[in-house]
């Protein structure tokens, strides 16, 4: 409300101002500062189907029940209600990589995902990661989480607190680890 009434205060000054004559550059860039200020853009989307094409080619496929994008001069992210679904691409244009999670924050200016609540990743090699967040960096193509991870692969076990590695699992590394290791 008090930013609804600072723009109609910045409007009612400026027709009072331009009927009395031009503004000045200070003016003018007092009054664009104003406005800036109290720009906000909303847009909400339900059943979301959101696709990612980087040259021409599909990166991600990603589902959710609900989004919600905001967008202001301090932040963009896309918030997105569940089950939130992603299948990621390889670069021969296969899926190969699916993640499920309970919500997920997109930051599109970042090229960041955060995904939220009963977090599952299958990767190739019959890779699987579990865990209650992930922060995914599509720039650099690594996931991380601060928290509690399980990880399982077809020869070992692992539990740890703490984990950054690639996208597909194929190269990670793991902090505060406990599990067991088969070894042929």
């Amino acid at each position: 409300m008090a930013r609804f009434r600072s723009l109609l205060f910045c409007v009612l000054v400026i027709a009072f101002i331009s009927s009395c004559g031009e503004l000045s550059e200070y003016e003018n860039k007092q009054v664009e500062k104003a406005l800036s200020d109290s720009l906000l853009t909303l847009t909400e989307s339900w059943g979301v189907n959101m696709e990612i094409m980087e040259e021409g080619q599909l990166k991600l496929k990603l589902k959710g029940r609900y989004a919600a994008s905001i967008k202001t001069e301090q932040q963009n992210i896309t918030r997105i209600s569940g089950p939130v679904y992603i299948e990621i691409f390889n670069e021969e244009g296969q899926a190969d990589t699916f993640v499920d999670s309970d919500s997920a924050v997109y930051k599109p200016d970042e090229s960041i995902f955060e995904l939220f609540g009963n977090v599952f990743v299958q990767a190739p090699e019959d890779k699987r990661l579990r865990s209650q967040y992930l922060k995914w960096d599509r720039t650099q193509d690594r996931v991380s989480t601060p928290e509690f991870l399980i990880i399982v692969t077809p020869t070992d076990s692992v539990s740890a607190i703490g984990f950054e590695g690639e996208t597909n699992l194929s190269n990670y590394t793991l902090r505060e680890v406990t599990g067991e290791t088969v070894i042929n």
